[in-house]
């Protein structure tokens, strides 16, 4: 079975809206032809493998697709602005302390994960990029460069490491789909206020296409 999964259902709406699943719970829904899920599994990293953890005991899923929106960080804005979709490979856990030489994640800790390679090429070909998660949302501009320059990152999302080590843990091939929504940094919440509906519409329709799920 596939999986479809985001952290808030407004980021799957357009695509439950466009395609043909019905309800099976609370911001869960089921495809009425073929076998896929789509679910809203929470906001963070805990909530997120919690609904993940949930949805798992109930289904076997062998495919998983992580959408919804991301933060660019500064230098990488220029290559991929907002609007831009984009399939990140590398996915890290990342702290500020750790870029600023106050804290560091114990050698026990995977810190650095990979999504599955033939599947995130087959959304978007070539588009090797490496996506952070934090606890928090970055939103200082001066602290959105250090930690940049820290992990080369490109990409911020709240949810990507917690989805990405759970396919690595339950051996799932796992891709992740998302829009552009904001560049990380002070203005990044009202960018992505503004911006979040129409990245849930792109990628709505780009998932259409590629999946065949109209």
């Amino acid at each position: 079975m596939q999986l479809i999964c985001s952290a808030v259902i407004e980021e799957l709406e357009p695509l439950l809206q466009t395609s043909t699943f019905k309800q099976e719970g609370t911001a869960l829904f089921s495809h009425r032809q073929k076998p896929v899920v789509a679910a809203a599994l929470g906001v963070g990293l805990v909530d997120f493998v919690c609904g993940f953890q949930a949805l798992l005991s109930k289904y076997q899923v062998d495919e998983a697709l992580l959408t919804g929106t991301c933060g660019v960080y500064p230098a990488a804005s220029r290559y991929w602005p907002i609007g831009s979709l984009v399939s990140p490979l590398k996915i890290s856990l990342g702290a500020l302390s750790e870029v600023d030489k106050i804290g560091y994640f114990p050698a026990p800790v995977i810190s650095t994960c990979l999504l599955d390679e033939s599947f995130s090429h087959r959304l978007l070909e070539g588009s090797d990029l490496h996506c952070l998660t934090l606890a928090t949302i970055t939103s200082d501009n001066q602290a959105a460069k250090r930690i940049e320059n820290h992990y080369l990152a490109h990409l911020e999302q709240m949810e990507a490491y917690a989805f990405a080590r759970l396919c690595q843990q339950q051996k799932i091939s796992g891709a992740a789909l998302f829009a552009v929504a904001n560049q990380v940094g002070f203005d990044g919440h009202q960018q992505w206020r503004d911006n979040y509906r129409e990245g849930a519409c792109q990628c709505a329709t780009f998932l259409q296409e590629k999946l065949h799920l109209t």
